[in-house]
């Protein structure tokens, strides 16, 4: 780590002069005179790495050492000791590259691009503007809100060139990753050593090496964390905007990911939950550390800027601890399996320390808003008494902030240190072994009793993943509605129910008696299925949580130029929204995934692993919202169809559906028999006549829906109607119309060599404009009329101005 750079005096591009401009008021850098030099963070990062050693070295030193059995060969006290602290070392490292690519990409402000000549401003208030699509109408007698329009690019949303001290940043992560990279490569190594029970220097063999990567999961898994911190180490140097840093930082955070899913027993039947909690907890935590890491080497940035960045890691990481405190609670509770091995067995011992650790990090997180974040906003000059009192105030806050900042770190990644030894602990419930029961061992859980309706309605099995996505959904859009609501601004009450609505229908389709016969029988996982992608997705789009998204959120305040409206605008506005969102290539999907799931060999192989059941019902609500979006959706979108071509979009899918209901039907081989086959279910009909029910169940879904849909869309196309009869009207009334319409006769009668022809003043109202046309001839060169820009009644037609709100 560059120390001199980090702790130094402000360089030119950080200062006020340059292109990174300060909010209003915002205070010249503070002099290094004024810094306190009790702290450094150089310092605090170092002690927060032997806190971290410290820890491990305890538990792995009082673990039980490595196993030796006379007679087997056994990998030695070197890779006993080795193995846990290399890991270690790689889990440090890919925390400080996330947190210093979080921190050149979200937390520190960008510099501002100065404005090019013949284009809008910026500013936020006409951001804010046009992506609600609000416009005032001529006279100011309504207010259309334009829900379906795509919203301008906002401010934050363009590539913006980072500030010195952000490329700095991204060169720390690039020297980081460098680190991460070596970890990942000697945890290999130590692996394989572990695994074959040979001492290291046996395995260092690039044939056995390549065995043990093409071979096992868990080597293929590190040599992707490998590859993706490769490429962080190799482009880290060279990331000059906050698009980049941002396209890196999501690749830091996937290099996160591959050890999640491998070492897991694919037969246990919460697997798919426990994976998923770890993986979430690992993100939220690592950025949660990493954040405080980046803003330690921000310190020296002027507190017009540091202040803001700091503000904005405070609400980041009350984030990203609750979801880590409850991400962590889910996994401790299917590993412990009650609360007594929490103070019976080592591994709850280990579980209760980490838990302490994050509360304290927790309290000192609190403290640190509290004391220095308020602090830091009253350190202007309007709020001190003079320019002195406010650069003394900084220099205090700053160095209250290495303090708490250094303590917090410390416990963080001492906690860090407990999760890489509790990762070598075996625990009270061991996911890895595997039921002597063949039909428990396929499913998870016993077979469960003979399916009636009211087993599926009442028999409740609870997928954790979908139900928790839910509960933070409806959270989130409910908080929504009530920031409008605080506003004065209306929201449609339809729009919340109907949002709801989708929620329960997923919530039911998962965890109901719909979730525990649906690997029993393949009609009730088609049902799922169904429900899924063709029912829950017709609710959920008419609630129009983007819509809502882009109103209740505040624009990022300065110094910042982005925040999470505006990153949403930017994904409105990608590429990969445009290619996934494309007509063509949504039906193709909606329809092609069906066949490609049922009609090959693919259902046999997600059915074997429980993380590809719960991939299945994510892809089918997936494609399900993109398909209907594009026929009834109300958000913004790069594209829409016309109302016929929605009209022929929607029929065109139902007879693929028919045609695959009757090849289901006609199967005489059975689908899944890998799967469905070796299930010993002593009840019910066969699996061929379950099977043809399922083929007969995705022949007859779809008329409901489909029905449904065109009466949607019938509403839908005739208030555009309405809305065009409405708009036009009022520009009669106003005039506009009428003066547009004089032009074109013009232009006809003059292409004619006729007089131009007028209607009565009493037909045209009072708005007329006289000479329209001017010049030689009789009114003048003929010139065709100015075309008006896209107003309301255009939309339903290609335009990208909106329609009206469809209350």
């Amino acid at each position: 780590m560059d120390s001199s750079s980090s702790a130094g005096t402000p360089t030119s591009a950080d200062s006020p002069g340059s292109p990174e401009v300060l909010p209003s008021g915002g205070v010249s850098p503070t002099p290094t005179s004024a810094r306190p030099t009790s702290a450094r963070p150089p310092g605090a990062v170092a002690r927060a790495v032997l806190a971290g050693c410290a820890v491990l070295a305890l538990v792995v030193g009082f673990g039980p050492g490595p196993l030796r059995l006379p007679g087997l060969p056994s990998a030695g006290e070197g890779t006993y000791w080795a193995l846990p602290f290399a890991r270690l070392v790689g889990r440090i490292a890919s925390v400080a590259t996330l947190g210093w690519l979080l921190a050149a990409a979200v937390l520190l402000p960008a510099r501002r691009t100065p404005a090019r000549r013949g284009h809008e401003p910026s500013g936020a208030d006409a951001t804010t503007a046009r992506a609600d699509g609000a416009t005032t109408r001529a006279g100011g007698a309504r207010t259309a809100t334009r829900a379906a329009a795509l919203p301008d690019r906002a401010a934050g949303s363009r590539q913006r060139p980072l500030t010195s001290t952000a490329r700095r940043c991204g060169r720390y992560a690039a020297d980081a990753a460098v680190v991460w990279v070596l970890a990942t490569l000697a945890e290999l190594v130590f692996t394989l050593s572990d695994v074959s029970a040979k001492p290291a220097g046996d395995v260092l063999d690039l044939r056995a090496l390549r065995s043990f990567v093409a071979s096992t999961e868990q080597g293929r898994a590190l040599i992707t964390v490998a590859v993706l911190a490769a490429v962080v180490a190799i482009v880290g140097r060279t990331v000059t905007t906050t698009t980049a840093a941002g396209a890196l930082l999501a690749v830091a955070a996937i290099g996160l990911l591959p050890p999640v899913f491998a070492g897991h027993a694919a037969t246990s039947g919460d697997h798919a939950i426990a994976v998923v909690a770890l993986a979430v907890h690992i993100l939220a935590a690592s950025a949660w550390v990493g954040g405080l890491l980046g803003l330690l080497s921000a310190v020296r940035l002027p507190a017009g800027s540091f202040g803001p960045a700091l503000r904005r890691h405070s609400r980041f990481a009350a984030g990203a601890a609750a979801v880590t405190a409850v991400s962590g609670i889910g996994r401790a509770a299917l590993r412990l399996g009650g609360l007594a091995p929490l103070w019976e067995t080592r591994y709850g011992l280990l579980v209760t320390l980490k838990a302490v650790g994050l509360i304290a990090a927790v309290v000192l997180g609190g403290l640190l808003r509290r004391r220095v974040v308020a602090r830091l906003a009253a350190t202007t000059p309007t709020a001190a008494a003079t320019p002195t009192a406010a650069t003394t105030a900084t220099a205090e806050a700053v160095g209250r902030f290495l303090r708490l900042a250094g303590v917090e770190l410390t416990v963080l990644t001492a906690t860090l240190g407990l999760a890489v030894g509790l990762s070598r602990t075996a625990p009270p419930v061991n996911d890895a072994l595997v039921p002597a029961d063949p039909t428990r061992a396929l499913l998870g859980y016993p077979m469960p009793p003979p399916v009636s309706a009211a087993r599926l309605a009442a028999d409740w099995r609870i997928d954790w993943v979908f139900l928790a996505a839910s509960v933070v959904a409806a959270g989130l859009y409910l908080a929504g509605v009530r920031r409008l609501h605080v506003r004065g601004a209306r929201w449609p009450v339809g729009r919340t129910i109907a949002w709801l609505c989708g929620l329960a229908v997923v919530v039911f389709a998962t965890s109901s008696g719909l979730g525990r016969y649906g690997p029993v029988l393949l009609s009730v996982h088609m049902t799922q299925h169904m429900l899924l992608s063709m029912l829950a997705p017709i609710p959920l789009v008419l609630g129009a949580p983007t819509t809502l998204a882009l109103r209740a959120m505040r624009p990022a305040q300065a110094p910042h130029r982005s925040g999470p409206r505006e990153w949403l605008v930017a994904l409105l506005h990608s590429w990969p929204v445009r290619v996934l969102t494309h007509p063509a290539l949504v039906t193709v999907n909606f329809v092609g995934s069906l066949y490609v799931l049922y009609l090959t060999s693919l259902l046999t192989t997600l059915m074997h692993n429980h993380l590809g059941h719960l991939y299945m019902n994510v892809h089918f609500l997936a494609v399900g919202v993109l398909f209907f979006e594009l026929l009834i959706g109300i958000d913004p979108l790069p594209r829409r169809l016309p109302h016929p071509g929605r009209i022929l979009m929607l029929i065109s899918v139902v007879p693929f559906h028919t045609f695959l209901g009757l090849a289901i039907m006609a199967e005489s081989s059975l689908l899944g028999a890998d799967w469905y086959g070796r299930l010993v279910r002593p009840w019910g009909v066969s699996p061929l006549s379950d099977q043809r029910t399922a083929g007969a169940i995705v022949w007859s879904f779809g008329e409901l829906p489909t029905f449904v849909v065109l009466i949607v869309l019938s509403i839908q196309w005739s208030r555009l109607d309405e809305r065009r009869t409405r708009n036009r009207e009022r520009r009669i009334a106003a005039g506009d119309v009428d003066a547009e319409l004089d032009a074109y006769n013009a232009y006809l009668a003059g292409l004619a060599d006729g007089p131009p022809r007028r209607r009565t003043a009493a037909a045209t109202g009072p708005a007329v404009t006289t000479g329209v046309l001017t010049g030689s001839g009789p009114v003048g060169p003929i010139m065709p009329p100015t075309p008006r820009r896209a107003a309301d009644d255009d939309i339903a037609f290609g335009g990208r101005a909106s329609a009206g709100d469809d209350d």
